[in-house]
């Protein structure tokens, strides 16, 4: 008798044991979904906010028919607008080892679009391309797609030392562009052979 009670005691403590560990599952899937559209809510609602601000900043200065180069600005801005709600609300629809290259994506795409809208508002009211903040905007933003190709090769087995080639590569690339560029134009072939050289590694690696 006492073999039987101790054993209908162990088969109640399993039976307890199993159904609150469904339920802590339960629990914890429930508060990852309620987080996943939280942050879908608020990444909508910051981009919308985002959109807004910038279009009442760029009603002062109003894009003519024929300025395709001030049009291409704002068609960038909106398409990298478009592309952070989206990298941003397909986060949580993909499997785990996803989810950070398309946070660092969605964070790509909002930097650029910030910059991209104050440089529509740039060309629109001085006639003339932002040269130091284009570089601005690409000294962000590269970067963090090199983070972004990392972490995607990384699950075919990279290493983290690729990744800081990656980042010092692209940083040499940018920083002797923006020399040949505006600093010393005199030598720009040479800041730019550097600079090139520096891209082609990036596409070897």
């Amino acid at each position: 008798v006492g073999i039987i009670e101790i054993m209908a005691a162990e088969a109640l403590i399993r039976h307890f044991y199993n159904n609150w560990s469904c339920t802590f599952k339960e629990i914890r899937m429930m508060f990852e979904r309620i987080w996943s559209k939280a942050t879908a809510i608020v990444t909508s609602g910051v981009t919308a906010a985002l959109v807004s601000t910038q279009a009442s900043a760029a009603s002062t200065d109003v894009l003519k028919s024929d300025d395709f180069v001030g049009i291409s600005f704002w068609l960038i801005s909106m398409a990298l607008v478009a592309s952070t709600v989206f990298f941003f609300l397909e986060r949580d629809r993909v499997s785990a080892k996803w989810k950070t290259s398309l946070t660092v994506s969605g964070l790509v795409t909002l930097v650029a679009a910030v910059h991209y809208f104050y440089m529509r508002d740039y060309w629109a009211a001085f006639g003339e391309s932002p040269v130091f903040f284009r570089y601005i905007d690409w000294v962000l933003t590269v970067p963090l797609m090199c983070v972004e190709f990392y972490l995607i090769l990384k699950v075919a087995g990279a290493k983290k030392s690729l990744l800081w080639r990656l980042i010092i590569l692209s940083v040499v690339m940018l920083v002797t562009g923006y020399l040949g560029e505006a600093v010393d134009r005199d030598n720009a072939w040479l800041w730019g052979l550097l600079s090139g050289a520096a891209y082609f590694v990036i596409v070897y690696d």
